[in-house]
């Protein structure tokens, strides 16, 4: 697989993770006890880093392509609302039982480490970033582990299939995450050529203009027509 391609993963992997550092702060912020607020601020904490760390290998990636590709991949915040890793509305924890928020922890840590698996193939078992994919996937199955310690504990009579099932529906959620973002992409390969030709009209309807009535230099700002342009 090319550089290229491999950004483009880590790219929108790196964007899931710090949406998930967000989530978990947030999290901790609202936390009712100090051992649940440290425990989503230690687990943020590990998303922030896993954040940097796809960030780091990316760049060195970046370095291998055309510059103008490699300022594409630039990280902007406010993608993380636009890619739909953290909702408009507000965080889940805002608006969900904690049940169903430590549910979403305990289905999504292991989704992440299953995707992990596949980076960890592409970028190479024994190289040090192999190294550094294998330490995050050991994170992500640490918090999951927290996560169903935290529903042995709370949620005794919780069922194996009502996991199944949240698990199904985050995996679901994360699809037509996927599907979105290709839906835009697409989208974007159509649009842009009319948006060129639309610019590319308004600029040559601007060199028409006759720009003088602009021109105010030494004149008597008072003295101007009331229906004047300025």
């Amino acid at each position: 697989m090319d550089n290229l391609k491999q950004i483009k993963i880590l790219y929108e992997t790196a964007h899931a993770e710090y949406g998930s550092a967000l989530e978990m702060l947030a999290a901790c912020k609202k936390s009712d006890t100090p051992s649940l607020a440290l425990g989503y601020f230690l687990h943020s904490k590990d998303e922030y880093n896993h954040t940097a760390t796809f960030f780091s290998l990316i760049s060195k990636r970046a370095k291998k392509i055309d510059s103008t590709k490699a300022k594409l991949f630039r990280f902007l915040p406010i993608s993380i609302i636009k890619k739909g890793y953290v909702s408009k509305n507000g965080f889940l924890i805002d608006y969900l039982k904690i049940k169903d928020f430590i549910a979403f922890v305990y289905t999504n840590e292991l989704l992440a480490k299953n995707s992990f698996s596949k980076i960890l193939k592409m970028v190479g078992y024994q190289t040090n970033d192999g190294i550094k994919i294998k330490q995050i996937m050991n994170d992500e199955l640490r918090h999951h582990g927290m996560a169903k310690n935290h529903f042995l504990k709370y949620y005794p009579a919780l069922q194996p299939w009502q996991l199944r099932i949240y698990k199904l529906r985050e995996t679901i959620k994360n699809k037509t995450r996927i599907f979105h973002i290709k839906n835009m992409q697409f989208l974007e390969i159509v649009f842009r050529p009319i948006y060129f030709f639309v610019s590319y009209i308004i600029g040559r309807i601007i060199l028409l203009l006759n720009l003088l009535e602009f021109n105010r230099c030494g004149k008597n700002l008072m003295s101007i027509p009331p229906k004047s342009v300025l």
